[in-house]
């Protein structure tokens, strides 16, 4: 029987490139590669047909986030600063048109930056990571509940929950129970699943039941293979040898090596896990030629071996086959 492959996308949303954001927040001054370039300040539209065009063409399966407020420059709803809504609304049309049949949608939180302020619609000056760390369900629950309504108000069925950083891991009880009343809340949903942890150094890792009570179930999902196309973002190279070279360290041509190989052998799932950024990789999208090359070859040398899946159907593997465990 296949074993479950997946693809988990980070940082995902219209128009805004919230690493650059990140970035500029941390050092207080126009942000640059480690090799020199500045960091662009968006990633057009145009990018998001082309990533479609390569999951579809080797029918990879995941997840996809989408951040609700990106940045706090903006939102799905109303539009992003800048820009005419009516492009904010073309990438949303887009990711539902092309990606709800093998992705799943999910919220990043609100903003991926500073924490909002429900009460004002404004921000506090703390990063919603650092600020999940010391809160408990009374304050995660309508923080989650306000970042699933924003996608719901958007159309879009939004089946789990992705941690920007390790958002609320310190408090990852009182965050469990948050994500269970927010997805009950807001989609009257019973089966839901969450991203948080990155098990890169336990390859027979596998997603597991972390919450169960009633006919209510919450699915802890982990990546088990590391972002190896982060390093596009500071790197000039998009040549064919480069691409190849990160494409090696997840599967090779063969696939006899790789971080995949690596899982499967050790009895895991392949978790893929990369960034949007990752694949942008400052307007050069040599980030998304490894992806295209690394579909090609999980389907000429693992076809038989593997089988994409989506969080949804992960998680109903787990509920069907699984006890509760961690890791």
């Amino acid at each position: 029987m296949p074993v479950p492959i997946t693809f988990l996308v980070d940082d995902s949303c219209p128009l805004i490139h919230v690493y650059r954001f990140h970035k500029e927040e941390v050092h207080g001054s126009p942000p640059y590669t480690d090799d020199g370039r500045l960091l662009l300040d968006s990633i057009p539209n145009e990018f998001l047909d082309r990533f479609c065009d390569v999951v579809e063409r080797h029918g990879i399966a995941g997840k996809f986030s989408i951040i609700p407020a990106p940045a706090g420059r903006g939102d799905i709803l109303s539009g992003i600063e800048d820009y005419h809504p009516s492009v904010t609304r073309e990438w949303m049309d887009t990711a539902k048109r092309r990606l709800s049949e093998r992705f799943d949608f999910c919220p990043e939180m609100i903003t991926h930056n500073l924490t909002a302020d429900l009460s004002t619609g404004g921000y506090f000056d703390e990063g919603e990571s650092t600020w999940s760390q010391k809160q408990d369900r009374r304050t995660l629950t309508p923080y989650l509940t306000k970042a699933l309504e924003y996608l719901k108000a958007a159309d879009i069925d939004a089946t789990g929950v992705t941690s920007p950083w390790t958002f609320a891991m310190a408090v990852e009880d009182e965050y469990i129970h948050a994500i269970v009343a927010a997805q009950q809340a807001v989609y009257n949903r019973k089966l839901s699943w969450y991203f948080l942890y990155t098990l890169h150094d336990k390859p027979a890792s596998k997603p597991w039941i972390a919450f169960q009570e009633g006919d209510t179930t919450l699915i802890s999902i982990p990546s088990t293979v590391d972002d190896f196309w982060w390093q596009t973002i500071d790197s000039p190279r998009s040549d064919p040898e480069f691409v190849d070279g990160i494409a090696d360290k997840i599967i090779t041509k063969d696939g006899s090596r790789g971080k995949v190989r690596e899982v499967l052998d050790a009895g895991g799932w392949p978790i893929l896990l990369t960034h949007w950024q990752s694949l942008f990789s400052n307007g050069l999208e040599t980030g998304l030629a490894v992806l295209d090359e690394v579909g090609k070859r999980i389907n000429k040398v693992l076809a038989e071996a593997v089988e994409w899946k989506t969080c949804s159907e992960l998680s109903r593997l787990i509920c069907d086959s699984n006890p509760p465990h961690k890791g």
